[in-house]
């Protein structure tokens, strides 16, 4: 348990961090998040709420998402955990911390919060 908490921990901290590397990604994700096109899924990757986002929101969860299991992959070998299991444990606590008015996912489907 102490293990997972530590993944947990230094997941969202290395996610926070390759975010703020990225000021203008950054800004675009939390304006595309606001406006209800991108949202935070139960696997720990971003997913499109509205399927006619333009490419360029398109290309912006791409390339985040594409970051995210690059340092899941990273920590999970650190740490000798599925790479799954570092995603699931980061996306609850994304999914704990969005914002009010930000979508994130749940077995029924997307739900604004």
């Amino acid at each position: 348990m102490k293990n997972k908490s530590f993944v947990i921990m230094l997941a969202t901290l290395l996610l926070g961090l390759c975010l703020s590397a990225m000021p203008a990604a950054a800004a675009d994700l939390a304006q595309s998040k606001a406006a209800g096109q991108v949202g935070e899924q139960m696997n720990g990757l971003l997913g499109l709420v509205d399927p006619n986002a333009p490419a360029d929101v398109k290309a912006l969860v791409d390339s985040i998402n594409a970051q995210r299991l690059a340092e899941y992959q990273r920590i999970a070998t650190k740490n000798g955990v599925p790479a799954d299991e570092v995603a699931r444990l980061t996306a609850q606590k994304v999914i704990d911390q969005a914002g009010p008015g930000h979508y994130v996912q749940t077995p029924s489907g997307w739900q604004r919060r």
